[in-house]
């Protein structure tokens, strides 16, 4: 089975780096996602709510890799709430990876870390989301 794979660099405005494998979607947030950002990180999450709807009746997988994030603001918590709730509406799974301590600290506050899977690697996680 050959699953193609569509990267796509972060655009102008854009803080996500999306990188498509087959049906899942990875996303890399770019920067420090701090409350700074809640009007990018609001209006890019309606856009992957968008392209998730529109991958027909396809589950769309996601994985979020923070290897870049070493914080994690409310706006983009939420981000990550509406997301899994689409993805997972669909039939997907999500998961997390390359998480770092600061922001376990925040999931484990928040109990979000007994509803999403992290994993270690992008690897993982994408072995995971698979099934």
């Amino acid at each position: 089975m050959q699953t193609s794979t569509t990267r796509s660099p972060v655009a102008p405005g854009h803080i996500f780096a999306r990188e498509t494998l087959g049906n899942t979607l990875v996303l890399n947030p770019m920067m420090h996602l701090g409350s700074l950002h809640e009007p990018e990180i609001v209006h890019e999450t309606d856009e992957l709510l968008e392209l998730i709807n529109g991958s027909g009746g396809t589950p769309t997988n996601l994985v979020i890799d923070l290897a870049s994030s070493d914080h994690l603001a409310t706006a983009m918590l939420g981000a990550v709430v509406k997301l899994w709730k689409r993805v997972s509406q669909r039939g997907g799974r999500l998961a997390l990876c390359n998480v770092s301590h600061n922001v376990l600290d925040v999931l484990r506050v928040t109990k979000l870390h007994a509803i999403w899977p992290i994993y270690a690697t992008r690897d993982h996680a994408l072995a995971a989301v698979r099934g």
